[in-house]
């Protein structure tokens, strides 16, 4: 049974907020770099231009995630992950730009009006951050690879506007080294952050096992009071939402009671976990680990009985997966002396004591009996072999 289909509308308004935010501030510092004259404003905002179209490239990804098709039942929710991964490849060259442009071009030239630059780069910084701020906030709630990603790319935009800044300031004052330092510890910020992201995404694109999400959904599984095994769990991440499969034993016999056990265990797991896309659930009668086989007797215990439901008593014997006996016992038919309907009752009984065979006298049987015996897999034997 497969149900709840996550909304992704949420996450595809982040990433086009975005884009416009970084497009614009882009141009704004384009214009600016290109009227005072100053190189490192330019450099900034060339910078900002490749990082619109890696929100651009994901906030695609968003929106096609989730289009099912007969090629793609599941969606494709995976090119979140790829534009995930290409968004940290991109926050690791934003690095290897800030160095290169720091540590290794020369000449770079600074306005005359170093303090109107200074204030102009620290406004679109403190928009940056806040923007960056809440949409971290919002990449956790949603769980969402792809807007993390956005998110932590804005610290690329963030450090080499921190570093335009130190390196104006540091020029004015003649501080040495202030600017190197600056970039080391801006630089560390964002290889810590591309690690993040890769990680992230190279696990789900390789389906990798989410230890932490198995283990929350075995426990919710196993906390529902009729489940008795977990045969296997798999769950597969894909962007940021999870699809579960799960095989489990039942202890409820009646399909009807498995049924309803097994609907409470997904509305569960699906109000635990808000990212689980799709569960889908195998499960089967719980059994013992034993075989039981019921020899019907009349009321002398010496011969089979021939009345299914007139039976007086049951030879119940318990064997082994080695095929031999651990137990036999002789017990009253418990609806022998039901007022009516004692044929289904007793085959309540039986079921209930998992019965895996039934022997009886020479009888015919109800067909109605028969057929759920047979749906059962339950085997029955009339013989005329009396009790040894």
């Amino acid at each position: 049974m497969i149900s709840y289909i996550r909304k992704t509308d949420e996450k595809q308004r982040w990433l086009f907020f975005s884009t416009l935010l970084n497009a614009a501030l882009a141009a704004a510092k384009l214009g600016w770099g290109w009227m005072m004259g100053s190189t490192l404003v330019v450099a900034d905002g060339i910078h900002s231009i490749s990082d619109v179209f890696g929100a651009l490239l994901i906030f695609l990804a968003l929106f096609f995630a989730a289009h099912k098709s007969e090629r793609f039942p599941y969606g494709l929710h995976k090119l979140e992950d790829m534009a995930a991964v290409l968004g940290g490849l991109g926050i690791l060259y934003a690095g290897y730009e800030i160095i290169h442009s720091v540590f290794f071009e020369a000449g770079i030239k600074t306005p005359e009006e170093i303090w109107t630059t200074v204030g102009f780069i620290l406004a679109i910084v403190l928009i940056q951050y806040i923007f960056y701020f809440f949409e971290l906030k919002a990449a956790q709630r949603l769980g969402s690879p792809g807007v993390k990603a956005d998110a932590v790319n804005w610290l690329g935009d963030i450090g080499a506007g921190m570093i335009v800044v130190i390196g104006l300031i540091a020029h004015h004052y003649k501080v040495p080294y202030a600017q190197e330092v600056s970039v080391i510890i801006i630089v560390l910020m964002i290889l810590k952050g591309a690690y993040d992201v890769l990680k992230e995404g190279l696990l789900s694109l390789l389906d990798a096992a989410d230890i932490e999400m198995n283990e929350t959904i075995k426990n919710i599984v196993m906390a529902a009071p009729d489940i008795t095994d977990i045969n296997y769990l798999r769950v597969r991440k894909s962007g940021s939402v999870y699809f579960a499969d799960i095989e489990l034993n039942v202890a409820e016999v009646a399909t009807a009671k498995a049924h309803k056990s097994i609907d409470a265990v997904v509305n569960r797991l699906h109000e635990a976990i808000d990212a689980l896309e799709a569960v889908t659930i195998h499960y089967e009668p719980d059994h013992p680990p034993y075989r039981t086989v019921v020899r019907l007797f009349s009321a002398d215990k010496k011969h089979l009985s021939e009345h299914f439901g007139q039976t007086a008593w049951l030879e119940i014997t318990h064997i082994g997966e080695d095929h031999k006996q651990i137990s036999r016992e002789m017990v009253r038919n418990p609806a022998a002396d039901a007022p009516k309907g004692k044929a289904f009752r007793l085959v309540a009984y039986l079921l209930s004591i998992h019965t895996d065979k039934i022997v009886m006298g020479k009888a015919d049987l109800d067909e109605n009996i028969l057929t759920l015996f047979e749906a059962l897999n339950i085997e029955v034997e009339c013989s005329t072999a009396d009790k040894s």
